[in-house]
């Protein structure tokens, strides 16, 4: 799996699901994308949509924290998986986020650190 650095907003609220004895929380990411031709930024005309997976805390704290529209910042582990029935299986690329941040070039915001077990609220 190769490790992937992505910007963009959110294009919905952040999804929690049940997976087995764990919570997923599931965003998905637009990000504006393009290239340099002769020395000019061209946009591309359509953005790329990145599937986005997150577990434990960062799952829990994405979800508690992120709303649609949000600019964000990911880093995580890109992978290939498949859904559906043999003869109608479909393909897409995810993105297991190790980190998620709050874009600070595009957005501000206020920290909150969650407590540690071992202290006392």
């Amino acid at each position: 799996m190769s490790i992937r650095t992505i910007t963009g907003n959110l294009a919905a609220d952040p999804e929690v699901v049940q997976a087995g004895t764990i919570q997923i929380t599931k965003l998905r990411v637009i990000e504006n994308t393009g290239e340099y031709r002769q020395g000019k930024y061209q946009p591309h005309d359509t953005p790329t949509t990145h599937f986005v997976e997150a577990r434990f805390e960062l799952g829990q704290n994405a979800a508690a924290s992120l709303h649609r529209g949000d600019a964000v910042i990911v880093i995580g582990r890109e992978h290939t998986t498949s859904w559906g029935d043999e003869g109608n299986k479909q393909y897409g690329r995810v993105i297991d986020a190790d980190s998620i941040g709050a874009d600070l070039t595009r957005a501000t915001a206020a920290i909150t650190r969650n407590a540690r077990n071992d202290q006392q609220p």
